[in-house]
């Protein structure tokens, strides 16, 4: 029985029950669990680095006094790339094709500023590239931060069933 005359709850039948050393240890988790848990997340963060690495790309290719436009953008581009992770995580294909659609452009203008940095193209051609890049990629991360709002919205994550 429990004695309530003490200043905080004392039952010595029960002792055992708050001593960690009597508890069952927790079950072991492979690698492969990790990897099947944290999949999305890891690949959310390769592609950040990816974009933020296309955003700095794409800004050296343009010669003019804004250095900071990269450097504030880092967040977004950072949310941008693990939300695109998020998407493919979640296999929300018809979700992501807009986003898809203009990262890819923004890749192929950014390799083609990059070309035409390497043949010595004419600076306007580069400049054009390089704004068109940031712009097509500044969109494709505003898709897929949109995108990922929108399934987790209509589709929210569960948590999975407990294992008894």
């Amino acid at each position: 029985m429990a004695q309530l005359s003490v200043p905080a709850p004392y039952e010595p039948e029960k002792t055992a029950i708050h001593d960690r050393s009597s508890r069952p240890a927790r079950p072991a988790t492979s690698r492969a669990d990790y990897v099947k848990r944290y999949w999305g997340l890891a690949l959310g963060v390769a592609l950040a680095c990816l974009i933020t690495a296309l955003a700095f790309q794409a800004r050296a290719g343009w010669d003019n006094h804004r250095e900071w436009v990269v450097a504030m953008t880092g967040p977004f581009q950072a949310i941008g790339g693990i939300a695109f992770g998020h998407l493919i995580y979640r296999r929300a294909m018809k979700e992501m094709a807009p986003g898809l659609f203009f990262f890819f452009f923004a890749c192929l203008f950014i390799g083609g500023d990059v070309l035409a940095d390497a043949n010595d193209a004419s600076d306007a051609a580069r400049d054009t590239l390089s704004i068109l890049g940031g712009i097509a990629l500044g969109i494709a991360v505003a898709c897929f931060m949109v995108a990922a709002l929108w399934v987790e919205l209509k589709r929210p994550t569960k948590a999975p069933a407990p294992e008894m």
